[in-house]
Protein backbone atom coordinates (compact mmCIF):
# COMPACT_ATOMS: atom_id res chain seq x y z
CA UNK A 1 0.00 0.00 0.00
CA UNK A 2 1.19 3.48 -0.83
CA UNK A 3 0.40 6.37 1.50
CA UNK A 4 1.00 10.07 0.99
CA UNK A 5 2.05 12.07 4.06
CA UNK A 6 1.44 15.79 3.68
CA UNK A 7 2.86 18.54 5.89
CA UNK A 8 0.32 21.34 5.72
CA UNK A 9 1.15 24.84 4.45
CA UNK A 10 4.71 26.13 3.96
CA UNK A 11 7.42 27.79 6.00
CA UNK A 12 6.31 31.33 5.24
CA UNK A 13 2.55 30.87 4.89
CA UNK A 14 0.98 34.00 6.34
CA UNK A 15 -0.97 33.62 9.56
CA UNK A 16 -0.16 29.97 10.18
CA UNK A 17 1.60 30.46 13.51
CA UNK A 18 0.93 30.87 17.20
CA UNK A 19 0.33 34.21 18.89
CA UNK A 20 3.50 35.55 20.60
CA UNK A 21 4.57 33.00 23.21
CA UNK A 22 4.86 34.23 26.81
CA UNK A 23 7.93 32.13 27.63
CA UNK A 24 10.87 30.44 25.93
CA UNK A 25 10.41 26.80 24.88
CA UNK A 26 12.84 23.89 24.57
CA UNK A 27 11.04 21.69 22.03
CA UNK A 28 13.16 18.55 22.36
CA UNK A 29 14.26 18.99 25.99
CA UNK A 30 17.96 19.13 25.14
CA UNK A 31 18.63 22.14 27.33
CA UNK A 32 18.65 24.59 24.42
CA UNK A 33 15.99 27.22 23.74
CA UNK A 34 14.26 26.60 20.39
CA UNK A 35 11.62 29.34 20.61
CA UNK A 36 12.43 32.61 22.34
CA UNK A 37 9.98 34.46 24.54
CA UNK A 38 7.74 36.67 22.39
CA UNK A 39 8.32 34.68 19.18
CA UNK A 40 5.55 33.09 17.14
CA UNK A 41 5.99 29.41 16.31
CA UNK A 42 5.09 28.45 12.74
CA UNK A 43 2.57 25.70 12.17
CA UNK A 44 4.57 24.19 9.33
CA UNK A 45 7.50 23.48 11.65
CA UNK A 46 5.30 21.33 13.89
CA UNK A 47 3.56 19.76 10.88
CA UNK A 48 6.92 18.62 9.52
CA UNK A 49 7.98 17.43 12.96
CA UNK A 50 5.02 15.03 13.05
CA UNK A 51 5.03 14.20 9.33
CA UNK A 52 8.70 13.19 9.18
CA UNK A 53 8.21 10.89 12.18
CA UNK A 54 5.04 9.46 10.63
CA UNK A 55 6.94 8.62 7.44
CA UNK A 56 9.42 6.57 9.49
CA UNK A 57 6.59 4.86 11.39
CA UNK A 58 4.74 3.86 8.22
CA UNK A 59 7.86 2.69 6.41
CA UNK A 60 8.82 0.51 9.35
CA UNK A 61 5.36 -1.09 9.13
CA UNK A 62 5.89 -1.89 5.45
CA UNK A 63 4.05 0.94 3.68
CA UNK A 64 5.47 2.76 0.69
CA UNK A 65 5.39 6.50 1.40
CA UNK A 66 5.12 9.61 -0.77
CA UNK A 67 5.70 13.09 0.71
CA UNK A 68 4.08 16.40 -0.18
CA UNK A 69 4.68 19.80 1.40
CA UNK A 70 8.11 18.76 2.71
CA UNK A 71 11.11 16.67 1.74
CA UNK A 72 12.91 16.04 5.04
CA UNK A 73 12.84 16.92 8.73
CA UNK A 74 14.18 20.43 8.08
CA UNK A 75 11.06 22.60 7.87
CA UNK A 76 12.80 25.94 7.46
CA UNK A 77 13.23 25.77 3.69
CA UNK A 78 9.89 24.36 2.51
CA UNK A 79 7.99 26.56 0.03
CA UNK A 80 4.21 26.93 0.22
CA UNK A 81 3.28 24.36 -2.43
CA UNK A 82 -0.09 25.05 -4.07
CA UNK A 83 -2.88 22.64 -3.15
CA UNK A 84 -3.48 21.77 -6.80
CA UNK A 85 0.20 20.85 -7.16
CA UNK A 86 0.00 18.62 -4.11
CA UNK A 87 -3.13 16.95 -5.46
CA UNK A 88 -1.40 16.36 -8.78
CA UNK A 89 1.62 14.70 -7.16
CA UNK A 90 -0.56 12.39 -5.07
CA UNK A 91 -2.74 11.37 -8.01
CA UNK A 92 0.26 10.82 -10.28
CA UNK A 93 1.95 8.70 -7.62
CA UNK A 94 -1.04 6.32 -7.47
CA UNK A 95 -1.37 6.63 -3.71
CA UNK A 96 -3.97 4.50 -1.96
CA UNK A 97 -4.37 6.91 0.97
CA UNK A 98 -3.36 10.42 2.00
CA UNK A 99 -2.85 11.93 5.45
CA UNK A 100 -2.39 15.68 5.86
CA UNK A 101 -0.91 16.89 9.15
CA UNK A 102 -2.06 20.20 10.68
CA UNK A 103 -2.50 22.15 13.89
CA UNK A 104 -5.75 24.03 14.31
CA UNK A 105 -6.45 27.72 15.00
CA UNK A 106 -9.34 29.88 16.17
CA UNK A 107 -9.85 33.62 16.54
CA UNK A 108 -7.77 36.47 15.21
CA UNK A 109 -4.44 34.71 15.71
CA UNK A 110 -3.07 37.54 17.84
CA UNK A 111 -4.09 36.17 21.22
CA UNK A 112 -4.67 32.81 22.85
CA UNK A 113 -8.18 31.51 23.59
CA UNK A 114 -9.97 28.45 24.95
CA UNK A 115 -10.59 26.52 21.68
CA UNK A 116 -8.98 23.11 22.07
CA UNK A 117 -8.90 19.49 21.01
CA UNK A 118 -7.98 16.97 18.34
CA UNK A 119 -10.13 16.19 15.31
CA UNK A 120 -10.08 14.87 11.75
CA UNK A 121 -11.61 16.20 8.52
CA UNK A 122 -12.86 14.26 5.53
CA UNK A 123 -14.42 15.62 2.34
CA UNK A 124 -18.15 16.31 2.38
CA UNK A 125 -18.73 15.01 -1.18
CA UNK A 126 -15.68 13.05 -2.32
CA UNK A 127 -14.79 11.11 0.81
CA UNK A 128 -14.41 7.60 -0.60
CA UNK A 129 -13.56 5.29 2.32
CA UNK A 130 -12.24 8.16 4.41
CA UNK A 131 -14.75 8.04 7.26
CA UNK A 132 -13.69 4.62 8.52
CA UNK A 133 -10.00 5.54 8.25
CA UNK A 134 -10.64 8.80 10.11
CA UNK A 135 -12.58 7.10 12.91
CA UNK A 136 -9.88 4.45 13.38
CA UNK A 137 -7.03 6.97 13.48
CA UNK A 138 -8.95 9.30 15.79
CA UNK A 139 -9.61 6.44 18.21
CA UNK A 140 -5.87 6.04 18.70
CA UNK A 141 -5.20 9.78 18.92
CA UNK A 142 -7.95 10.24 21.49
CA UNK A 143 -6.49 7.40 23.55
CA UNK A 144 -3.20 9.24 24.02
CA UNK A 145 -2.63 12.64 25.62
CA UNK A 146 -5.89 13.77 27.18
CA UNK A 147 -7.64 16.22 24.85
CA UNK A 148 -11.13 17.20 23.79
CA UNK A 149 -12.22 14.84 21.03
CA UNK A 150 -13.71 17.03 18.29
CA UNK A 151 -14.72 14.03 16.20
CA UNK A 152 -14.73 13.45 12.45
CA UNK A 153 -16.00 16.46 10.49
CA UNK A 154 -16.94 16.87 6.84
CA UNK A 155 -15.80 19.86 4.80
CA UNK A 156 -14.79 20.59 1.20
CA UNK A 157 -11.03 20.64 1.87
CA UNK A 158 -8.61 20.07 -1.01
CA UNK A 159 -6.41 17.56 0.84
CA UNK A 160 -9.43 15.38 1.63
CA UNK A 161 -10.84 15.29 -1.91
CA UNK A 162 -10.46 11.64 -2.94
CA UNK A 163 -11.70 12.48 -6.42
CA UNK A 164 -8.92 15.01 -7.06
CA UNK A 165 -6.30 12.95 -5.20
CA UNK A 166 -7.42 9.71 -6.87
CA UNK A 167 -7.16 7.87 -3.54
CA UNK A 168 -9.37 5.40 -1.71
CA UNK A 169 -9.34 7.59 1.40
CA UNK A 170 -7.88 10.91 2.53
CA UNK A 171 -7.91 12.57 5.93
CA UNK A 172 -6.72 15.88 7.36
CA UNK A 173 -5.67 15.63 11.00
CA UNK A 174 -5.86 18.67 13.31
CA UNK A 175 -3.71 17.59 16.25
CA UNK A 176 -4.17 20.53 18.62
CA UNK A 177 -4.90 24.27 18.67
CA UNK A 178 -1.96 26.61 18.15
CA UNK A 179 -4.17 29.41 19.52
CA UNK A 180 -4.63 27.61 22.84
CA UNK A 181 -1.70 28.41 25.13
CA UNK A 182 -1.65 25.00 26.83
CA UNK A 183 -1.87 23.05 23.58
CA UNK A 184 0.58 25.33 21.78
CA UNK A 185 3.27 24.94 24.43
CA UNK A 186 2.79 21.32 25.52
CA UNK A 187 1.69 19.74 22.23
CA UNK A 188 2.45 21.80 19.13
CA UNK A 189 5.93 22.84 20.34
CA UNK A 190 6.78 19.50 21.91
CA UNK A 191 8.83 16.84 20.12
CA UNK A 192 7.54 14.14 22.48
CA UNK A 193 3.97 14.91 21.42
CA UNK A 194 5.03 14.82 17.77
CA UNK A 195 6.33 11.29 18.23
CA UNK A 196 3.28 10.19 20.19
CA UNK A 197 0.99 11.56 17.46
CA UNK A 198 2.97 9.88 14.68
CA UNK A 199 2.82 6.55 16.50
CA UNK A 200 -0.91 6.84 17.15
CA UNK A 201 -1.69 7.75 13.54
CA UNK A 202 0.44 4.83 12.32
CA UNK A 203 -1.33 2.46 14.71
CA UNK A 204 -4.67 3.66 13.35
CA UNK A 205 -3.58 3.19 9.75
CA UNK A 206 -2.30 -0.30 10.50
CA UNK A 207 -5.55 -1.27 12.21
CA UNK A 208 -7.57 0.10 9.30
CA UNK A 209 -5.42 -1.76 6.75
CA UNK A 210 -5.35 -5.00 8.75
CA UNK A 211 -1.56 -4.84 9.16
CA UNK A 212 0.37 -5.49 12.36
CA UNK A 213 1.90 -2.36 13.82
CA UNK A 214 5.65 -2.72 14.26
CA UNK A 215 6.88 -0.63 17.23
CA UNK A 216 10.28 0.99 17.14
CA UNK A 217 12.96 -1.23 18.62
CA UNK A 218 13.85 -0.36 22.20
CA UNK A 219 17.29 1.20 22.63
CA UNK A 220 18.53 1.90 26.17
CA UNK A 221 19.85 5.27 27.23
CA UNK A 222 23.60 5.26 27.78
CA UNK A 223 25.48 4.29 29.79
CA UNK A 224 24.73 0.71 30.82
CA UNK A 225 26.47 -0.30 34.05
CA UNK A 226 26.03 -2.76 36.92
CA UNK A 227 23.33 -0.52 38.40
CA UNK A 228 21.29 -0.19 35.19
CA UNK A 229 17.78 -1.67 34.96
CA UNK A 230 17.74 -5.42 34.16
CA UNK A 231 15.89 -4.63 30.90
CA UNK A 232 18.84 -2.58 29.67
CA UNK A 233 21.42 -5.16 30.74
CA UNK A 234 19.45 -7.93 29.01
CA UNK A 235 19.33 -5.81 25.83
CA UNK A 236 23.12 -5.49 26.00
CA UNK A 237 23.66 -9.19 26.67
CA UNK A 238 21.41 -10.24 23.78
CA UNK A 239 23.46 -8.20 21.33
CA UNK A 240 26.80 -9.27 22.75
CA UNK A 241 25.66 -12.90 22.52
CA UNK A 242 26.30 -13.81 26.15
CA UNK A 243 23.88 -15.48 28.61
CA UNK A 244 20.89 -13.17 29.13
CA UNK A 245 20.48 -12.83 32.89
CA UNK A 246 19.86 -9.14 33.50
CA UNK A 247 22.90 -9.12 35.78
CA UNK A 248 26.04 -7.28 34.69
CA UNK A 249 28.45 -10.16 35.27
CA UNK A 250 32.06 -10.95 34.27
CA UNK A 251 31.01 -12.52 30.95
CA UNK A 252 29.22 -9.31 30.04
CA UNK A 253 32.26 -7.23 30.95
CA UNK A 254 34.59 -9.42 28.87
CA UNK A 255 32.17 -9.27 25.95
CA UNK A 256 32.19 -5.46 26.10
CA UNK A 257 35.99 -5.46 26.06
CA UNK A 258 36.11 -7.89 23.15
CA UNK A 259 33.56 -5.87 21.18
CA UNK A 260 35.40 -2.60 21.81
CA UNK A 261 38.66 -4.23 20.76
CA UNK A 262 37.09 -5.47 17.52
CA UNK A 263 36.11 -1.88 16.74
CA UNK A 264 39.54 -0.53 17.54
CA UNK A 265 38.21 1.56 20.43
CA UNK A 266 40.15 2.60 23.52
CA UNK A 267 38.52 0.71 26.39
CA UNK A 268 41.06 1.70 29.05
CA UNK A 269 38.81 4.42 30.48
CA UNK A 270 36.03 2.02 31.50
CA UNK A 271 37.72 -1.42 31.46
CA UNK A 272 34.47 -3.00 30.33
CA UNK A 273 32.46 -1.91 33.33
CA UNK A 274 30.41 0.52 31.20
CA UNK A 275 28.75 0.26 27.81
CA UNK A 276 28.77 3.85 26.63
CA UNK A 277 26.89 5.74 23.94
CA UNK A 278 29.15 4.58 21.08
CA UNK A 279 28.80 0.93 22.09
CA UNK A 280 25.00 1.15 22.41
CA UNK A 281 24.63 3.00 19.11
CA UNK A 282 26.80 0.46 17.31
CA UNK A 283 24.99 -2.53 18.82
CA UNK A 284 21.60 -1.00 18.01
CA UNK A 285 22.49 -0.91 14.32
Amino acid sequence: MKINVDAGHGTNTAGKRTPPLPAAIDIDQDGKVDIKKGEQYREHYANVGVASLLVAELQRCGFEVVKTGFNDSNATDDPDTALTDRQRVIAKSNCDYSISIHFNAYGDGNSFNSAQGVGIYIHDKYAGQSEKLAQTVLKHLAGGTKQTNRGVNKQALAMCNCNALDTKAAILVELAFMTNLHEATTMMANAAYWLESAQEIARGVCEYAGIKYVPEAYVPVAPITKTSPPQDIKWLQERLKVPVTGIFDQKTRIAILTYADSKGWDWSTTWGYTAGASTIKSLAK
